[in-house]
């Protein structure tokens, strides 16, 4: 049997994604609670790790789609977060947002829990292996 170039592609991302660890799958698991407990824990790590952050705490005046939190971290490198509750999913606004900045190769991550939100901060995760 022959492959075509892309059959091989689609073949290989199938192989990728069927070699999660035991510990990505844990990373996806939500916190319980509303996300600003979620919020809470994530503003104490940046501050206690002396890391800039930026929230929007202005949802009514500010563009929505944007995410959460803007992390600036040492070596030029810019976290952008959306935190979400459990149940939570991404806006049409913040879809497209995403695909925007991740385009202009910016680090986008959605996250739900603190346990992923530790592995996103110490580079654990890359914004590729994101599902939006």
């Amino acid at each position: 049997m022959r492959w075509t170039e892309q059959e091989w592609e689609d073949y290989a991302d199938g192989l990728r994604q069927a070699r999660i660890r035991k510990d990505d799958v844990d990373l996806e698991v939500p916190d319980a609670g509303p996300e600003n407990k979620l919020l809470a824990k994530c503003l104490k790590y940046c501050k206690e790790h002396g890391y800039l952050v930026w929230h929007d705490w202005s949802r009514k005046r500010n563009k929505s789609g944007w995410p959460d939190l803007f992390i600036f971290m040492p070596e030029k490198r810019l976290v952008l977060i959306e935190l979400k509750s459990s149940s939570g999913r991404l806006g049409t606004e913040q879809r497209e947002l995403k695909r925007h900045l991740m385009y202009l190769r910016f680090e986008v991550h959605i996250c739900k829990s603190y346990r992923k939100f530790l592995q996103i901060m110490k580079g654990g995760i890359t914004c590729q292996s994101q599902k939006s």
